[in-house]
């Protein structure tokens, strides 16, 4: 109220000159005001907009080589490294003595509860499989670093890069397309005048294509392959139609897959595979994974990894999962869909090799609160804050800054002591903000110490309240309320 009645008496008209103390104290005062009720508002500002968010935050667990959730190659699974062909290969078979090996292999890859592994995509690492610890392992509420295995298949569709027959209306000869082993036809029921073509995965070592008869030791060098290692794809499935099924592809001209002889669909493609060792981390929040390095594995793990896709184990998944694709799916979308599938049916059904590794870096993410404060508010509350420091600092420094003049006030009744010094700005303040000096100017006493009262030390002293009148306040008749001196009446006794 005191800065709005100055202002008001500030614009009044008839009004004497404001003298520049007023002006100084009511800018002063307005600023203080103004600023002071800035900062309020900007922290209300501040706390309306602040919300709450719950995260999780990692605490660090104790036993660190206790969380079995990293992978690795079980040594245990090959008699030896240095054989003639890859470990687990017999003339028969993949494995074919140890079912410990080979069934863990199909729970991987069908997702089974009591899977200890299954492989997943990483999206954001070009479409890798990794490996990771199953449905029967319980990941709870921790975050760590682990090391595992790795699969990337890049795909090439080559249906439109095949020369094609027109009498026969199929794919002959894909050897200008890099890949002369397909398609490749059998005898049905053993008549050489009657071929069919049936589902493969073949393996490429050195331009020899091989898989269809004795696994790998179709192969030359019994299978050993470089890594990356190579592969030669074809599917054929039937529509039961007895027409062409190109009519239920939305663009038949960019279709991955060949629409006759009716009423088949054929796909063939050719991929190059790259296994490598990699190092992940997990998030249990979002319950992702992300590759954090990745190394190429040896030519001889991708060889054992390799063996049981050769042995075509993981054919009849993979047609499984392709075939609705195949016959809807453009090129660009088949090829992506084929790199995805073929990476996990690879690893899963090959992780029956490996066992579980101690994790590192392992933290239990506890639920906790956290405030969330909105960038504007807090940059607009810093500031206002900051400015009233600087305007703070500068009041101070005006205040050190401003020279000072001393009084020299006579000792009363001691002449011959040294007179007191006034500070003026000391007494300046004390009568802006004690009404008693204005009080004592205003009802002098008039026995001519008025003019040492008022530099006395103490307001009290300032007022003249002597023996001949008292200094009251109420009504004074014509003269309205407010103060007033009392004559003091003495006893008639005197």
């Amino acid at each position: 109220m005191s800065i709005y009645d100055s202002g008001v008496y500030a614009v009044h008209p008839n009004r004497p000159r404001l003298p520049r103390i007023f002006k100084e104290a009511f800018i002063s005062a307005t600023v203080v005001w103004i600023m002071s009720h800035s900062v309020g508002l900007a922290d209300l500002y501040l706390h309306a907009t602040t919300r709450l968010m719950l995260v999780d935050l990692p605490v660090g667990a104790d036993a660190q080589g206790s969380y079995p959730f990293g992978v690795t190659f079980n040594d245990a699974v090959c008699n030896g490294w240095n054989s003639s062909s890859p470990c687990l290969n017999n003339n028969g078979g993949w494995a074919l003595d140890q079912p410990q090996v080979v069934l863990p292999g199909f729970v991987a890859i069908a997702n089974g509860t009591q899977s200890n592994f299954k492989a997943i995509t990483l999206a954001d690492a070009s479409d890798l499989a990794i490996v990771v610890p199953g449905e029967s392992v319980s990941l709870s509420t921790l975050s760590f670093t682990a090391q595992t295995f790795g699969l990337r298949a890049q795909c090439e569709s080559l249906n439109r890069k095949c020369l094609h027959s027109i009498e026969l209306g199929d794919k002959v000869d894909c050897t200008q397309a890099g890949y002369p082993g397909i398609p490749y036809y059998e005898a049905k029921n053993g008549d050489p005048n009657i071929l069919t073509m049936n589902d493969y995965i073949f393996g490429i070592v050195d331009g020899e294509q091989g898989g269809q008869t004795n696994g790998i030791h179709d192969l030359p060098g019994n299978g050993y392959t470089s890594n990356p290692a190579s592969l030669a794809v074809q599917m054929r499935w039937s529509t039961h139609l007895d027409v062409s099924a190109e009519t239920l592809s939305p663009d038949p001209s960019n279709a991955a897959v060949d629409f006759t002889p009716i009423p088949f669909i054929t796909l063939y493609a050719g991929c190059s595979v790259t296994f490598s060792n990699v190092t992940v981390q997990y998030i249990p929040g979002t319950d992702s994974w992300t590759l954090l390095t990745e190394v190429r594995s040896s030519d001889t793990l991708a060889s054992v990894l390799w063996s049981p896709t050769i042995w075509q184990l993981a054919t009849d998944q993979l047609s499984t999962d392709m075939m609705a694709i195949a016959l809807t799916g453009t090129i660009p979308n088949v090829t992506a869909t084929l790199n995805q599938h073929l990476a996990r049916t690879m690893l899963a059904l090959s992780s029956g090799t490996m066992q579980a590794t101690g994790a590192t870096d392992v933290k239990e993410m506890v639920p906790s609160l956290l405030g969330q404060y909105p960038v504007v508010p807090v940059f607009l509350l810093i500031s206002l804050l900051l400015l009233y420091a600087l305007l703070a600092i500068l009041v101070f420094a005006s205040s050190w800054l401003t020279q000072d003049e001393a009084i020299l006030v006579p000792r009363e009744g001691k002449e011959d002591k040294e007179p007191q010094e006034r500070s003026v700005l000391s007494l300046t303040q004390q009568w802006l903000i004690d009404p008693l000096p204005l009080v004592a100017a205003s009802f002098p006493g008039g026995d001519g110490k008025d003019a040492g009262r008022s530099v006395e030390n103490s307001a009290i002293k300032m007022v003249y309240d002597g023996p001949e009148a008292r200094l009251g306040i109420g009504f004074n008749g014509r003269d309205g309320f407010g103060l007033r001196t009392r004559k003091c009446v003495r006893d008639l006794d005197e």
